[in-house]
């Protein structure tokens, strides 16, 4: 086990080996940490929405998931089971090792780096009836957790400020965390996503981001097919051997020599693909269509990446599963008779 204090003097010994940058890309990763937490709840369906709140070197994350543990004890004496999350490293995919575990881009490393990184962090969080609140300052918690309030509330309020001892003056650029946010909505569909004044929620998931995607940089006829039967796009969700897979296809291709493509695993772009690309693939030559442009996100227990930074999906069971999830959908759209 990691101590607290050891834990601290990593993540500020070297915190771009955690963040990956102390600029603008690092404090970004706050927020990204911080919505992957409550993405993992929405999976789990004790969390609806999510509202990501920036407000000059502040950043706001609240939801209204099942709130954090303060009121269960951890193995080491007098510190509850939520402070412990937040105060030590873990070396599990999740610190309870939950599964699925999504992340929002490549993978996180958890809430503790965040709070030991950050010059100031508030937590209130509804648990069993009371909403509690601490306080911390550079991953030290300030005093025990407390209890403000009692009621039947529900869910986390987290305020950081990125330490600029670690980061300068740096601040998220709103319009990259608008853009991710966004796609966020597409991709875990029914969750209702805040940012600042805006929310989105993508009930259509890959389908409508899809066709946003085209209308951006094309007219509408651009993704219309030339069979009148398939001007809407093809959408399918599903789960096939607990994996549950997200599709989408729109158009028909003329003279493009590739398809254009974008795959996700828990919520990661995957922008060399993979097996479950390749699966998708395999199903549309099954029924003979080549669409313009295809969509596919699968959210699995044990991902498993080709090389070090994790843009290549390699689990060539995963490609079979797909494969023959999608056949008679994509049989059904292409030939309705």
């Amino acid at each position: 086990m990691i101590s607290m204090q050891e834990s601290i003097e990593c993540v500020r010994r070297r915190p771009g080996m955690y963040f990956g940058s102390t600029r603008e890309r690092g404090v970004e990763r706050f927020v990204y940490e911080l919505v992957g937490n409550v993405l993992d709840c929405y999976l789990q369906k004790t969390a609806t929405f999510v509202q990501v709140t920036l407000a000059g070197d502040k950043i706001t994350v609240a939801d209204d998931g099942p709130g954090f543990p303060f009121d269960q004890p951890s193995e080491l004496e007098d510190m509850s089971l939520a402070t412990y999350f937040l105060t030590h490293l873990h070396a599990t995919r999740s610190v309870d090792n939950h599964a699925p575990h999504v992340h929002v881009k490549t993978m996180g490393f958890g809430l503790a780096p965040v709070n030991i990184a950050s010059s100031r962090m508030v937590v209130r969080s509804w648990r069993s009836g009371s909403l509690w609140e601490q306080v911390f300052c550079q991953g030290v918690a300030q005093a025990p957790p407390t209890i403000l309030d009692q009621g039947n509330g529900k869910g986390t309020h987290i305020e950081v400020t990125p330490d600029p001892e670690l980061f300068g003056d740096v601040k998220p650029r709103p319009h990259i965390i608008r853009q991710v946010l966004l796609e966020k909505a597409h991709l875990f569909s029914g969750l209702k996503v805040g940012f600042n004044t805006e929310q989105f929620h993508a009930l259509d998931g890959l389908k409508a981001l899809g066709m946003l995607l085209l209308n951006s940089f094309h007219s509408l006829d651009y993704f219309y097919s030339s069979d009148p039967r398939r001007d809407d796009p093809f959408h399918a969700a599903l789960e096939s051997e607990n994996i549950f897979i997200e599709a989408a296809a729109l158009g028909d291709q003329e003279n493009q020599k590739k398809m254009l493509k974008l795959s996700w695993v828990n919520g990661v772009k995957t922008l060399e693909g993979g097996s479950h690309e390749q699966g998708f693939k395999k199903a549309l030559k099954d029924i003979g269509w080549r669409p313009k442009l295809f969509l596919i996100h699968v959210v699995m227990l044990e991902p498993e990446f080709a090389g070090p930074v994790r843009q290549k999906l390699d689990v060539p069971h995963v490609c079979k599963v797909v494969r023959n999830a999608l056949k008679e959908p994509l049989r059904m759209y292409v030939n309705p008779e």
